[in-house]
């Protein structure tokens, strides 16, 4: 049949992130009967993840190219948070949703949403709830490795570099940024 992705591809898959695409075709393990796609996570050792080729509830795209996440990345400091909630399951459920997406875009507002109320929390002397400090880890798991990959970048200098761009003017920006 026809297949959306071809080996060698480099796509995200939901929260895994970033994986390369080494086959396609029902895997060799008892009682498999699907076909998969052979996925190897970028940033996670010694992991396969089988992704069924049909019917997969887990979002699947291509990574973007250079030029639009170069725009996503220039867009940044204009993106708006969500809207605050004062329900937390409401708060959970936009995090969750975004996370699922493995939408460079909604990442990018998650990120900046929950680094914004964390910035806030620490001035009341507050600790940030862990659900929510789980949830920014991922997106920014997903979204640091999706930008290291199409920029050729090592992760660890993708946090500094975003944090120059998602907070010109924060302290963290500033000395990301010198």
């Amino acid at each position: 049949g026809e297949h959306m992705f071809s080996i060698g591809d480099k796509i995200v898959y939901g929260s895994t992130g970033v994986c390369t695409i080494l086959g396609i075709g029902v895997p060799d393990i008892p009682g498999a009967t699907r076909e998969c796609y052979v996925l190897k996570p970028s940033y996670m050792a010694n992991t396969t993840v089988y992704a069924p080729v049909e019917k997969n509830p887990v979002s699947m795209r291509l990574v973007l190219s250079p030029d639009e996440m170069q725009s996503l990345i220039d867009s940044l400091p204009d993106i708006k948070p969500f809207p605050e909630s004062k329900e937390k399951t409401e708060m959970h459920d936009i995090c969750r949703n975004a996370v699922k997406s493995a939408d460079g875009f909604m990442l990018a507002k998650l990120i900046k949403t929950l680094h914004e109320k964390k910035l806030r929390i620490m001035e009341q002397k507050k600790a940030v709830s862990s659900v929510e400090k789980e949830y920014f880890d991922t997106a920014e798991k997903i979204f640091h490795g999706e930008i290291a990959t199409v920029l050729g970048m090592p992760m660890e200098k993708v946090g500094t570099y975003i944090q120059a761009r998602i907070f010109p003017n924060s302290v963290l920006g500033q000395s990301a940024a010198s």
